[in-house]
């Protein structure tokens, strides 16, 4: 008598939140090892070891992954900005905002250029996206507040004084990226800027 057959075992799926994940680390690496020029849907896909379809599927095509590239690098600004917090000194919490910032953009320069720098022209967040933006200057904006609440600041205005310090920092990261600071020792000149910046401000007279 014939033994019954075995059924065969139903195919395991991969889910959908590990393709995703998996298609965002490639084209994490992607960007970072050759540069925006490498964020194409094939490439994507073939790093991440999937079916072009699925950039599609869960990106809905390049324009989709490139926003989720740029929103997760303001997240991980706004959370390094967030976590300052814990600083006891609020003008201290500021000076490390800005070198955070500086070391952020320097750890990972092409993810800065894709935030900052047009390094995919035509590319344009949607306005859900733009608002984890307007999160993380937020985050430098409460961190100004917080100085001026503690007396340390004698300013009116948080959010001019938060706009000024991302532009001065912003533009020294700029230059640096770009091979144009003209110092023997980046780091220590940054400083010097930074405690320059905050120090104009707390000097500052209304």
């Amino acid at each position: 008598m014939a033994s019954p057959s075995t059924p065969p075992r139903p195919r395991s799926r991969t889910p959908s939140a590990d393709i995703r994940s998996a298609l965002l680390v490639a084209a994490t690496q992607l960007l970072r090892r050759e540069g925006p020029d490498a964020l194409a849907v094939r490439r994507i896909a073939a790093e991440a070891n999937v079916a072009p379809m699925a950039v599609y599927n869960h990106f809905d095509g390049k324009h989709g992954i490139i926003e989720a590239l740029w929103v997760a690098g303001f997240e991980r600004l706004r959370s390094t900005l967030d976590d300052l917090r814990q600083i006891e000194d609020p003008l201290l919490a500021m000076a490390e905002g800005l070198r955070a910032y500086r070391r952020l953009a320097l750890d990972d320069p092409m993810t800065y250029r894709l935030m900052f720098q047009n390094a995919i022209p035509g590319f344009v967040p949607s306005a859900e996206a733009a608002w984890t933006a307007a999160l993380a200057f937020q985050a430098l904006v409460a961190s100004v507040a917080r100085a001026r609440e503690a007396g340390a600041l004698p300013i009116e205005d948080d959010i001019q004084v938060a706009q000024v310090m991302w532009a001065a920092i912003h533009g020294w990261v700029a230059l640096e990226l770009d091979g144009l600071i003209f110092l023997g020792d980046p780091e220590a000149g940054a400083t010097a800027m930074i405690s320059s910046l905050i120090e104009g401000f707390r000097n500052h007279r209304p």
